[in-house]
């Protein structure tokens, strides 16, 4: 019991329990799909900030989209230095999500410019490096060995993308904004209502179309597709997550067999004492009750160890 207790509370909290967004059924994450002939076996690619561009601009499927990287932050300078995962984020990467901050704000456009000075705290950085002080925001602190604003901190379920302890302005230059051959991106979108997944996909595949024509170097053979963000986050662990709760609960039915038939056994092997008791005056009624009552005991006690 206490085995099938513990994987079932994992796979509920990985694979049933909706995500902590507002309708997260209609968020979902949109990869590149490489040339198969220059990535063999690779089915899904990171994203090139100009061909998410031409994503956002040119799809009808999503209500909006936003996109994010990944980069490590020096806390502390040379006094207590740690580095920290963080995510670089625009401004929309927040409303897209329509996540909200438990003290502060988002970020603004006024904070993604190129040598970005602000930063967005997950709940356990602000709990275990500042003490959980409510006067955080608008307090400067070292990042980088530079001095960075704390505009706010996101809830403690805020967890995406799910290494983040801390969130950056993306800040992208215009150079940035037109590479188109290097995929360093990850991108997540919301879907309109009445839009399905498939016309999402169709609609993508019809603008790398457009842009295998127009940029022929970098997008020759490039597609791309969208993936649910629940089936995303969990499509690793989803099959072991299976396999492992049907595990614990052929061991749990093995259990019951072996503690159904020793009860038996031991009830049978009591037939002297029942007869003594028939004899004196009890009846089925009684003597059923009395062996339930010993059985609801052990289940009672296996249930609570």
């Amino acid at each position: 019991i206490g085995a099938n207790t513990a994987i079932f509370s994992i796979v509920n909290a990985a694979m049933l329990r909706p995500l902590p967004f507002d309708d997260p059924d209609r968020l979902v994450q949109i990869w590149h799909v490489p040339p198969a002939k220059s990535f063999p076996g690779i089915n899904l690619f990171s994203v090139s900030p100009a061909n998410y561009l031409d994503w956002k601009a040119q799809s009808s499927s999503f209500e909006s989209m936003s996109i994010y990287g990944g980069r490590g932050l020096t806390f502390g300078g040379s006094d207590r230095p740690e580095v920290i995962p963080a995510a670089t984020v625009p401004p929309d990467f927040f409303t897209v999500l329509r996540a909200r901050p438990l003290l502060g704000r988002t970020f603004t456009r006024d904070d993604d410019h190129p040598n970005p000075r602000s930063i967005l705290l997950s709940y356990n950085l602000w709990r275990d490096r500042f003490a959980s002080d409510p006067g955080i925001v608008g307090r400067d602190i070292t990042v980088n060995s530079q001095g960075f604003t704390v505009v706010g901190v996101m809830p403690e379920k805020f967890r995406m993308p799910d290494f983040a302890k801390a969130w950056i302005p993306l800040g992208w230059t215009d150079a940035d904004r037109g590479v188109r051959g290097n995929h360093n991106y990850l991108v997540i979108a919301r879907l309109k209502p009445g839009i399905t997944l498939a016309q999402a996909k169709s609609d993508l595949a019809a603008i790398s179309s457009r842009l295998e024509q127009q940029f022929p170097e970098d997008d020759k053979g490039w597609g791309a597709t969208a993936i649910p963000l629940h089936e995303q986050m969990i499509g690793d662990v989803r099959t072991a997550l299976l396999v492992l709760l049907g595990a614990v609960a052929f061991v749990l039915l093995i259990a019951c067999a072996n503690v159904a038939n020793l009860v038996l056994a031991k009830t049978l092997a009591r037939g002297k004492e029942m007869a003594i008791r028939s004899a004196l005056g009890a009846g089925r009624m009684v003597l059923l009750r009395h062996i339930l009552v010993e059985t609801l005991l052990l289940s009672v006690i296996g249930g609570l160890l």
